[in-house]
């Protein structure tokens, strides 16, 4: 428990006997009273626990005076645990008899006791040692407050929440003097970066560079803020409170840092699998896989550094690693829990991370899934997101592309054959169709010079079945061109010999009557 709370906790024992006394029977008890009376200014209270032969009622000013001078120098030296101290009467007993080690006090390098001892006179009662007193005045020269402290005008000398009034002021100043020297550095640095990056052909520095700007200067505001409130003289609690909220600050500027090193890495790859495939088909259908993995593998790397971030983050507090062994007391009871509730989330990453290995689909590929047909476009650690043909996404779990059956249409390459299905009458010469195909296939800069047919499929009873196979670079040309083509060879029948060859309905006259 910090200072602040154990003050708190002692306020509130100590103000619960004031009607009964001044109770000073135990280590815990006397330590508590003179803290709670300290932090109210009742010095005379205090007093009590630097001699329990003074009598509640009779104050000394030597003895008061005394007393304020040592807890001046525990409040700026030392981080006070009171739950630790005994609550026997007898003391701790590893501590010597009668005699309690309360803190120490670092003094021309070495370290000065501060002890508290029990009177043998009866009623027992705890106090500081004659050792402990004798030093005082040695503590408070080198630990008492400084010059500039005892120069500040009173009403700046008032706390407020704790603080005195001219450390709050000290403390925003300290952190708008800490962001504006941290954006000088920040710029200089970058122009001297700047110019050394653009000597280089590579791109990668230059994108590294703006990257890291941003953390940089959240890291320099953190450095600077904890290298100016050491001017201010801080005591123990509110020193740490800006040594953990420094420490907490700079793991995050390190860790968006390292946000930024995985992001251009992960450019860079991307990049060359881009350029790889510009340069033949094959490769361009290698890099979308690529390009997958990166974007699963970012996602996995970033979460990784955000855990461990958070872990050391959560670690500076006493109170969360106390639960977190408790947590590893119950690792089996918690584990089965927390697999039993998180499942479904849990299934979903390594699914995740199980396609960006096994692929099965890929950044661009066309898929048809849940009756839809689109192209994907994003893949995440939870869901993929398919962009359908009228601009609609549909957000597909991951697990549903491991669990079920799916089509991928470019699953061996981005090539693919469409169909126009035709139907006219029976006595349509479909030589003059391949022909008339040939026609438009041949000149088409969406054909992609491998697969042209025509083939009658089927024969109904009243109409022939067509099917016109031709093929495309990928789903969207093709789609294109079936339209295209549907719309011309239609168009074609209709008019080829005045339309004769239309479907028709007929009784028993199997012969096609031309019109004129």
């Amino acid at each position: 428990m910090a200072l602040a709370i154990a003050l708190f906790c002692g306020s509130k024992t100590a103000r619960a006997q004031a009607g009964e006394g001044v109770d000073l029977s135990t280590p815990r008890r006397a330590m508590t009273t003179f803290v709670d009376a300290a932090q109210h200014g009742e010095w005379d209270t205090a007093a009590l626990v630097v001699d329990a032969r003074l009598l509640p009622g009779r104050p000394d000013p030597v003895k008061s005076a005394l007393a304020r001078e040592l807890y001046m120098v525990l409040n700026h030296t030392v981080f006070l645990e009171l739950d630790d101290l005994s609550d026997d009467p007898k003391g701790n007993l590893a501590d010597g008899e009668y005699t309690e080690h309360v803190a120490a006090v670092r003094l021309g390098g070495r370290d000065v006791p501060i002890l508290l001892a029990r009177t043998k006179a009866e009623p027992a009662r705890w106090a500081f040692t004659t050792s402990t007193l004798s030093r005082v005045p040695e503590l408070f020269e080198v630990h008492g407050p400084s010059v500039f402290e005892t120069s500040v005008p009173p009403v700046l000398r008032k706390t407020t929440l704790g603080l005195p009034r001219w450390q709050w002021m000290g403390l925003v100043l300290a952190a708008i003097l800490a962001n504006i020297a941290s954006r000088v550095v920040v710029f200089v640095l970058g122009k001297v970066l700047g110019r050394i990056t653009k000597r280089t052909q590579a791109k990668w520095d230059d994108e590294l560079l703006v990257q890291l700007r941003s953390p940089a200067r959240l890291l320099f505001t953190a450095v600077g803020f904890y290298g100016a409130v050491q001017l201010i003289s801080l005591t123990v609690v509110p020193e740490l409170v800006v040594i953990r909220l420094v420490t907490t600050l700079v793991i995050a500027a390190v860790t968006w840092m390292l946000f930024g090193v995985v992001a251009v890495i992960s450019n860079i790859v991307e990049a060359r699998a881009v350029n790889e495939s510009e340069q033949s088909l094959t490769r361009g259908f290698r890099a979308r896989g690529v390009r997958t993995q990166v974007s699963v593998l970012r996602r996995v790397i970033n979460m990784a550094l955000a855990a461990c971030a958070l872990a050391l983050m959560l670690t500076q507090f006493e109170t969360v690693r106390a639960f977190g062994v408790s947590l590893l007391a119950s690792a089996g009871v918690a584990g089965i829990v927390l697999g039993l509730a998180a499942q479904r989330t849990i299934g979903s990453l390594f699914a995740g991370i199980q396609l960006s290995i096994t692929q099965p689909i890929r950044l661009g590929d066309s898929v048809v899934v849940e009756n839809e047909f689109g192209t994907i476009e994003e893949v995440t650690l939870t869901y993929v997101v398919v962009k359908v043909w009228d601009e609609r996404r549909l957000i597909v779990p991951m697990t549903r592309f491991l669990e079920q059956p799916f089509q991928n249409w470019t699953k061996v390459g981005t090539q693919l054959h469409g169909t126009v299905m035709l139907y006219a009458d029976w006595g349509l010469p479909i030589d003059a169709l391949r022909q008339e195909v040939d026609r438009l296939v041949v000149n088409n800069p969406r054909w992609d010079k491998r697969t042209k047919k025509v083939q009658v499929t089927d024969a109904k009873e009243k109409t022939i079945e067509i099917r016109v196979l031709v093929s495309a670079v990928n789903a969207d040309v093709l789609s294109d061109f079936r339209h295209e083509l549907r719309e011309k060879l239609v168009a074609w029948i209709a008019t080829y010999e005045k339309g004769i060859y239309l479907p028709v309905s007929r009784g028993l006259d199997l012969a096609p009557t031309p019109t004129t």
